[in-house]
């Protein structure tokens, strides 16, 4: 067995040292944590000695802006020590009750920090605008205050907006339930290995075994994945439909005209952006059919399942590496952003920064995040896999670009979230170029591997720009339900999931009648409208990448500008500052005209036209 799948067996205790992330890094014990939590409440009382007095002048306005951004700074550290610690093992008690007590604080100290936005809203333009060019404290704070006026439609009344921040709690509780019976209630039972032996479906070992050469292997996995989903299926609907609700009571308490406009409009992004990449790559599902179509062939398939879309479509060695051996390959397809990046993605690698094995109880999936006073950390769930050491490459982007943003003042520390995703995409598209390029097309070795990165590099970008997208339209359609009334059922969620698999892939794949609950096991639902902005991050990044690989050293600059912008300006403009315009649906395409020329490619190679 590889040593890294028997890393995977092991208790969390059982895990060397070098592969578990250093929290001490932000509290060294849970009782310095305590003594953080309790610091809290003496910080509200001195910022509340404000309250009333923000238009008194500009060193008072700076003064309080200062004392909030101290107390969400103090707040957070609490936050990510806490849901950290329980993300080690949400079986544990004590780590879930000091996660719901930060969590509980955070929104308390919103609360009582409620008076803040609608006194400076109430504040003359060009008062705000003559304080900000004479008083240089306020520099920090400036895109604040600026967007503080462009939201003066949204903002409620003091009492109001104390009222909206108690209820935060209870919606994100939504998605904390749905960790709760993601991570640790539901049971996914065993399926047969192919060997006589059973084989215990997690869902680190399901992204293993969609992946897995023996098709009845793969397809068991999905049934009895989904299945276990539609067994909790009246649970879920109604715990997702509450969420969408959730959505809708703030987005109608903001007078905005629904949830989507609320969840754009902080980013300053219009309505429009979501529709047309929904239109434009409706418009390149024809495209998607061709790589079904050659994928089907390839796998000498008469009826192609999406179960089949998951696993490599060519002949290849089971591919094993070892976390060493992924970090050594992310050294060399990250050289093109420079030394001064490889030197800061060395302190990402070799200080604990990273949680890097499944255990027990252990949250699900991978995700980046961290503290302004300590660094950004990663969890992982590695297993080994090809895809594994893409998921490196992908939460170390997100990672690198948390570092370069706070380098700013906190206050400017954290980029928009409609950037999150550029990054992280960015570093997977190097480290596929680097592969690439290493293929010696003059061997069949080398075309076999050329072809097998092809074919990992469409697979990803169905993942990320089709697979987003369809879920953007399910997310859209259901909200769109609930602002109309009507009921999110069950069956209406699962008929609506189905349509759209059957949009999407059914032109070549045969949709089994049990993916229509696959809506139910997507965490990224309980937080509206996020799951859009992988495509539109793949395709920003798809630009930004050709133009660091073109090695003009400007354009490495502007990108490690773009990586240190943090909050500074709005999304658009940093973007554009990069040399990327959203605005339109041309990087979109520009995307989908990639993906067409790298299925000719591999089109090529497996055809033998390139002999």
């Amino acid at each position: 067995m590889n040593t890294d799948q028997q890393v995977n067996k092991r208790t969390r205790a059982d895990i060397p040292e070098k592969y578990r992330w250093r929290l001490e890094d932000i509290f060294p014990d849970d009782e310095s944590w305590e003594a953080a939590w309790q610091a809290i409440s003496p910080l509200l009382d001195d910022l509340f000695t404000h309250r009333g007095k923000l238009g008194s002048g500009a060193s008072e306005l700076a003064e309080a802006l200062e004392k909030t951004s101290c107390i969400y700074l103090e707040l957070m550290e609490l936050l990510a020590y806490a849901r950290m610690r329980r993300d080690e093992d949400n079986t544990v008690a004590k780590y879930r009750n000091m996660a719901d007590r930060a969590t509980s604080l955070y929104y308390q100290s919103a609360s009582a920090m409620a008076f803040l936005t609608p006194e400076i809203a109430a504040l003359p333009e060009d008062l705000v605008n003559d304080w900000l060019a004479t008083e240089p404290r306020l520099q920090p704070f400036r895109q604040t205050l600026l967007d503080v006026m462009r939201t003066r439609p949204h903002i409620l009344p003091e009492n109001e907006e104390a009222l909206l921040s108690r209820l935060g709690p209870v919606a994100e509780g939504l998605g904390d339930i749905f960790s709760m019976l993601n991570d640790v209630d539901i049971r996914l039972g065993d399926i047969d290995d192919g060997r006589g032996g059973k084989i215990e479906l997690t869902h680190a070992e399901f992204s293993r075994l969609r992946e897995n050469p023996d098709r009845k292997v793969r397809a068991a996995a999905f049934e009895q994945m989904h299945q276990a989903y539609g067994n909790i299926g009246g649970t879920l609907s109604v715990l997702y439909s509450t969420q969408v609700k959730a959505d809708l009571v703030v987005a109608k308490t903001r007078r905005y005209q629904n949830s989507l406009q609320a969840a754009l409009f902080n980013d300053n992004l219009p309505d429009s952006i979501y529709s047309t990449l929904i239109a434009e790559v409706r418009n390149g599902l024809p495209i998607l059919g061709c790589y079904l179509n050659l994928r089907k062939s390839c796998m000498n398939l008469e009826e192609l399942h999406l179960y089949d879309t998951y696993v490599p479509m060519l002949s290849q060695p089971v591919r094993q590496y070892t976390f060493e051996q992924a970090c050594d390959l992310l050294r060399a397809g990250l050289a093109p952003l420079g030394e001064q990046y490889l030197a800061d993605l060395e302190l990402h690698l070799n200080n604990r920064w990273i949680d890097v094995y499944e255990t027990p109880g252990k949250t699900s999936g991978a995700f980046s995040w961290g503290t302004y006073k300590s660094h950004p950390y990663v969890l992982l769930n590695f297993n080994g896999t090809f895809s594994d050491v893409f998921t490196l490459a992908h939460e170390v982007g997100h990672s690198m670009h948390t570092f370069y943003s706070h380098k700013r003042h906190y206050a400017e520390s954290s980029y928009p979230i409609f950037l999150a995703e550029i990054a992280s995409t960015v570093n997977e598209n190097l480290l596929m170029r680097h592969l690439l390029d290493r293929c010696d097309e003059n061997t069949a070795e080398g075309k076999q591997e050329k072809a097998y990165l092809l074919n990992h590099f469409l697979e990803e970008f169905r993942q990320t720009v089709f697979r987003q997208t369809l879920f953007a339209e399910f997310e859209w359609r259901a909200h769109q339900r609930a602002e109309e009334g009507e009921a999110l059922t069950a069956d209406w969620l699962c008929d609506l999931y189905a349509g759209l698999l059957d949009d999407y892939y059914g032109s070549v794949a045969r949709i089994d009648d049990y993916m229509k609950w696959e809506w139910a096991r997507i965490p990224h639902f309980y937080n509206a409208y996020y799951v859009f902005k992988y495509a539109t991050g793949f395709s920003a990044a798809v630009a930004l990448s050709q133009r660091i690989l073109s090695d003009a050293p400007e354009a490495r600059s502007r990108y490690l500008q773009f990586l240190g912008a943090g909050s500074s300006d709005y999304p658009m403009a940093i973007l554009n500052r990069a040399g990327v315009d959203l605005t339109t649906g041309e990087p979109v395409k520009a995307a989908l005209t990639e993906f067409a020329a790298s299925l000719d490619q591999l089109a090529l190679l497996i055809n033998g036209g390139s002999d």
